[in-house]
């Protein structure tokens, strides 16, 4: 059996933490195809990788500071087992639904943390007095407020709302993140960070933490007992955040008496300098947004995700990693130079290409600059995972020989490690790559707009409110002295994300609602026009006009009369799309449009997830549009049920916008399960059928009509009872298209003013003329047919065929064998109505389905059905 030293000890726990840094970059790069994405990647970080880190490294830094032997690995890895079968079972709970299996994890976690606790407070007890005990002090403090902090996680899972959701989410931030995490970072920086740069622990460290570390350690205790008081407590929460900053700041100002020219270019000491700063940053505009927006900031957390765990604790982790598995490895002082100095590899090309990438990322809200600036922090971080593994691997005699020559000098100084050239090869690939994207992207990156007239500046500031409600912009027109600076303070009090862009360039990051934020829109010197740039929303009227008194444009603006008369430019369409409806479709745009009978049985609950998602498909021949789906798909999946049974949806939005979901086979308050839910998040709709039909669902954000014309929409077909059984059903859903150029969305403009260029059924035009429908004479042929629209009516006719069974709206108006021997030509429907009927054919051939508008037949709205004998 193979001894366990220390340096296999410390790589196989370290390759627990590298494992879960690395399935959380697999889970970050996959998010947009895995449920619960968001809370994947954060937990998977911070309670994977930074907890097992937390376990492993304050056990061994609490006996190398009480200067006494490990305690025995088997209880420490027994310890880590249980550790990580919590983490897992807390994972698998929440993403089940399973609150017994969360409960079971979160168990489990609190027992590791007791039980590591527990080795703690052992090692003190049996140490001799030591200098910084306080370190230790400290880590066995940050454990003990880990417990309540899981418990109010447990809290959050288990589906509180309302005012508790807030109360608990706030102290769960500031027991986990305050306390688990930035109490031990604090403390063990005390000893790290001189050991990191090979300088002398400055004079004054140890007084200093004395001192200001039992404040430091009440901070997270303060935040969450204003959390918990919530809304009353938001000025006690802040305080508790801000004061942690503060005695952090004051903790740790000893050690800047070392001297960074020690190790410039050090990888270690620059990840975990940069992540100190990023976490300073983040915690302090943390509690300044509770002191000022109270609890409305916990619903707003997701602004700080990057900068906090990213920027902050993230690079103080992998820069600790860098230093000390390495150290912990050993091999001999030159193996150990070898290590360092695969580390070290590109040190600086890294950390430039992180943190350059992560400030440019919450600098712009363009969405090409935040592809590929979280691209490139993304690849850093890669190459720190991959330089970390490097270090850890064996070292050669040959490199051995190679080593680099010692830090300390035989004069007992520290060489210093200057840094290369690679934060300018860095800079200058981050700057090509945002560069690259303002050209694609101009206007996002609020340039490339309208300049206004250069004018003298007065000197003084016009200061308007605007006020955002559902979509309108109130007031949309405001007048402006020539030469006036304009401050714009927009308060979203609308349900869903908005924001304004000025022709001038100018722009405010998109607001939540409950947000405001204030736009400096420069010296007004013409007239400038504005609009919220959200698809959509400013041809639904969400345009905002800035006048200029006194301006050029002034006196083209009076009539006859000399009073101005306002006009409003909503935008033109772009160019005419290209397409060829008699062209050949994308076999796998084919939409199955055959219904499969129910399986006989009673009552039945039917579990659905729909995720909504964005893709670029082929929506006629020769023409691609991006298109918002529910499921992948183009109408969304067909449901199906019967009377009496329950739908239970979950709607996942994966998309970059709001969106929602409206289900026409429900009745109920739609205030709730129908709200617009933001990228990320997800709610549960549910609804029992208590009629039949074939009802239509779809996104009711507005527009509501761009976003059905976009793809979301689809059908539920519920049948009624004693419904007699047919030898094929199909589905037709009706809809019509109002194409944008190649590769975008539909052209709002066009739906605005109802100009479409394509009506389908299923999703394509003409599809099933490629890709006929097929019977056999004498069978009996169900059409359950739903006209989505939004705006073009439904005559629905089969060429050469008669309906004997006409179903619409709930009701039959025809069923076989009627007294008056009667027939139906057609089913007519409008937008948002359904039914089905049925007939048999009399003989072989070829059988067309049209909208007998016939125009609309002629735009894509046929199929063929292939009769044979």
């Amino acid at each position: 059996m193979v001894a366990l030293t220390r340096s296999r000890w410390h790589l196989m726990t370290g390759a627990i933490v590298i494992a879960y840094l690395l399935a959380d970059g697999a889970i970050i790069l996959n998010h947009r195809f895995i449920t619960e994405a968001r809370w994947l990647m954060v937990h998977t970080f911070t309670l994977g990788a930074v907890t097992n880190a937390l376990f492993i490294w304050t056990e061994h830094f609490t006996a190398a500071i009480l200067r006494i032997r490990s305690a025995g690995r088997r209880d420490e890895a027994i310890l880590l087992g249980i550790l990580n079968a919590g983490i897992l079972t807390t994972a698998a709970g929440f993403l089940s639904g399973i609150s017994p299996l969360t409960l079971t994890g979160v168990v489990l976690l609190s027992g590791a943390v007791a039980g590591h606790a527990w080795r703690l407070w052992r090692a003190m007890k049996r140490a001799l007095p030591a200098r910084f005990t306080i370190t230790v002090q400290v880590y066995l403090f940050s454990a003990v407020l880990l417990i309540p902090g899981l418990m109010c996680g447990f809290g959050l899972a288990s589906g509180v709302d309302g005012r508790w959701h807030i109360a608990l989410l706030g102290a769960h931030v500031s027991l986990n993140v305050l306390g688990w995490v930035g109490l031990p970072i604090v403390a063990t920086l005390l000893t790290l960070w001189p050991t990191i740069l090979r300088a002398q622990l400055p004079p004054g460290a140890e007084r200093a933490a004395r001192r200001y570390t039992p404040f430091l350690c009440a901070m997270p205790v303060v935040a969450a007992a204003g959390a918990l008081a919530l809304p009353a407590g938001e000025g006690v929460m802040a305080a508790g955040i801000l004061g942690f900053t503060v005695f952090a700041v004051l903790t740790l100002y000893p050690l800047t008496k070392t001297t960074w020219r020690m190790a410039g270019g050090s990888f270690p000491a620059m990840s975990v300098a940069a992540g100190a700063l990023w976490l300073a940053a983040s915690i302090t505009a943390f509690g300044i947004m509770v002191w000022v927006d109270g609890p409305g900031t916990l619903s707003r957390l997701g602004v700080l995700v990057i900068p906090l765990l990213g920027g902050g604790i993230a690079q103080v982790l992998m820069g600790s990693l860098g230093y000390l598995l390495p150290v912990m490895v050993g091999g001999g002082p030159k193996a150990l130079r070898v290590r360092i100095a695969r580390v070290d590899t590109w040190a600086t090309f890294r950390i430039v290409l992180i943190n350059l990438s992560l400030a440019l990322y919450l600098l712009f809200d363009a969405s090409l600059i935040m592809v590929v600036t979280s691209l490139a922090a993304f690849i850093g971080a890669l190459l720190n995972a991959v330089m970390i593994i490097r270090g850890i691997r064996p070292v050669s005699r040959e490199a051995q020989d190679n080593a680099p020559p010692p830090m300390i000098t035989e004069e007992g100084t520290v060489r210093p490690v200057r840094a290369k050239a690679g934060g300018f090869l860095a800079a200058g690939l981050v700057t090509l790559l945002v560069g690259g994207a303002v050209l694609a992207d101009p206007q996002g990156a609020g340039l490339g707009g309208k300049t206004t007239e250069q004018v003298s500046a007065t000197g003084e500031t016009t200061a308007i409110t605007v006020t955002i409600e559902g979509m309108r912009f109130i007031p949309d027109l405001v007048e402006v002295p020539v030469g006036n600076q304009l401050d714009i303070t927009v308060v979203n009090d609308g349900d869903q994300n908005h924001d304004l862009v000025l022709e001038t360039g100018q722009k405010l990051d998109r607001l939540a609602p409950g947000e405001s934020a204030v736009l400096n829109a420069g010296i007004i010197g013409s007239d400038v026009e504005g609009w919220c740039s959200i698809a959509g929303h400013r041809q639904m009227g969400m345009v905002f006009h800035i006048r200029a008194l006194g301006g050029p444009d002034a006196a083209s603006e009076e009539d006859d009369d000399g009073v101005g008369e306002e006009t409003h430019d909503h935008g033109t369409a772009g160019p005419a799309p290209d397409f060829d409806l008699a062209g050949q479709m994308d076999p796998s745009r084919l939409f199955d449009p055959v219904l499969e009978p129910l399986p006989d049985n009673g009552p039945t609950t039917h579990e659905v997830t729909l995720k909504v998602s964005e893709m670029e498909v082929e929506a006629a021949p020769g023409l691609t549009q991006r298109l918002w789906m529910f499921g992948d798909t183009a109408p969304g999946p067909v449901l199906h049920g019967r009377v009496g049974d329950t739908f239970v949806v979950t709607l996942i939005n994966d998309g970059t916008m709001g969106h929602s979901i409206d289900f026409h086979a429900g009745a109920l308050a739609p205030d709730e399960p129908m709200r617009t839910i933001e990228p990320g998040e997800e709610l549960t709709y549910t609804f029992t059928a208590e009629r039949s039909g074939v009802w239509m669902y779809h996104c009711s954000t507005a527009p509501m009509s761009l976003h059905i014309a976009n793809g979301m929409y689809g059908a539920v077909v519920i049948e009624p009872e004693n419904l007699p059984e047919v030898d094929r059903s199909y589905i037709l859903i009706q809809g019509e298209s109002y194409y944008g150029p190649d590769g975008e969305i539909a052209d709002a403009q066009k739906v605005a003013e109802g100009r479409y260029d394509s009506v389908h059924f299923n999703g394509y035009p003409n599809q099933y003329v490629h890709y006929p429908l097929t019977a056999k004479v004498g069978e009996r042929v169900r059409f359950w047919v739903i006209d989505t629209g939004p705006n073009v009516p439904l005559s629905f006719h089969i060429v050469g065929g008669q309906f004997d069974t006409v179903f619409k709206e709930g009701a039959y108006q025809l069923k076989p064998d009627n007294e008056l021997s009667g027939g139906s030509q057609a089913l007519g429907l409008l937008p948002a109505e359904g039914g089905f009927v049925e007939l048999t054919f009399p003989e072989a051939g070829h059988y067309v389905a049209v909208n007998h508008i016939m125009s609309e037949a002629e735009r894509g709205a046929k199929a063929i059905i292939d009769v044979s004998d």
